[in-house]
Formats: structure tokens, C-alpha cells, sequence
């Protein structure tokens, strides 16, 4: 799923982990510069019971992320 965020685009991933029935997750922050297209990933810990969970966790930590409120996590570019 590909949100629109600010000036970014934020690129979720989930699948099930093997083995068992819980999702993981994960989120690409991509931004268009005058350098290129330019993407960091980001990956998240914690398992979710729903697909829709782990979506929803992953544009909010995007999100945290882009907007500095995220407390270790930043953007280098």
C-alpha cells in the first residue's frame, strides 16, 4: 500500500511471518529530490493480529518518522 504523505511516499509491506499467524511489517519512506529518487526502510518489531493492524502501524510510524516525533528513529536524506 503506497500512502502520500507531506512530500513523501510512504511504501507499506506485510506478510505473515512463517509459521505462525501473526504479520509483520515494514515501511519505505521515499522522497523525489534533486538528487534522485531516494527511499529508507524502516522495520517494525512488533506483530500484529490483522493485516489492516500491521498497514495501520506502518503509515503512523512513517508518518512519526517524517514529522521528527518518532524518539530514535530519523531520515537521512
Amino acid at each position: 500500500m503506497t500512502v502520500r504523505y507531506k512530500d513523501y511516499d510512504l511504501d507499506t509491506s506485510t506478510s505473515k511471518s512463517a509459521g505462525s499467524d501473526v504479520w509483520m511489517t515494514s515501511v519505505h519512506i521515499n522522497k523525489l529530490s534533486s538528487d534522485g529518487y531516494q527511499t529508507q526502510p524502516f522495520y517494525c518489531e512488533e506483530a500484529f493480529e490483522t493485516e489492516e493492524e500491521a498497514n495501520d502501524h506502518s503509515i503512523n510510524l512513517g508518518k512519526q518518522i517524517i514529522d521528527g516525533a518518532h524518539p530514535t528513529l530519523k531520515l537521512k536524506f
